[in-house]
């Protein structure tokens, strides 16, 4: 009999444990959401390419404004996906992204001319594409990364 009661204790402290982890995850904070970054490359008038950039630092409203009040920067750099990984462009350091209930938001855009910066292969072997994407990463005051996310990469010829 002592043994079922004892069964039965060890079963009503794990449902309480498990309900308790389950309220945990029902309150799961901001910051426990996915860094995003996206990009979509446009042509442009007069032979230019227009690179939009959305960038999303997930955390807490209050984090993300504590952070940008003490000055740390997201720093973009845009590559090129091949072997390589060859930086196209940057870095380039932001300052004056917005705070918002998702965190820090940075939404940007470049303009390059065709066959300059994002022209990224050689077209030596046919069907070679240009394959770009965008490091974003926040950092702290010494430089150092606290958080990165690269976004999707966009093909084509550039």
């Amino acid at each position: 009999m002592n043994k079922n009661i004892s069964r039965l204790g060890r079963g009503v402290a794990l449902g309480a444990v498990m309900a308790f982890a389950g309220l945990g995850l029902a309150v799961t904070p901001a910051n426990a959401a996915a860094n995003t970054a996206v990009i979509a490359i446009t042509k442009q008038p007069g032979d230019y390419f227009k690179v939009n950039i959305d960038v999303v630092i997930s955390m807490t409203p209050y984090q993300a404004q504590q952070l940008k009040n003490t000055g740390h920067p997201i720093v973009l750099r845009v590559w090129g996906e091949d072997k390589i990984n060859d930086v196209r462009y940057g870095p380039d350091s932001f300052k004056n992204y917005d705070v918002t209930f998702r965190g820090m938001e940075l939404h940007t855009y470049y303009y390059f001319k065709r066959g300059t910066t994002l022209n990224e292969d050689s077209r030596w072997y046919e069907g070679d594409v240009d394959d770009i994407f965008v490091e974003a990463r926040l950092l702290n005051l010494s430089g150092s990364t606290l958080r990165s996310v690269n976004s999707n990469t966009v093909h084509g010829e550039f």
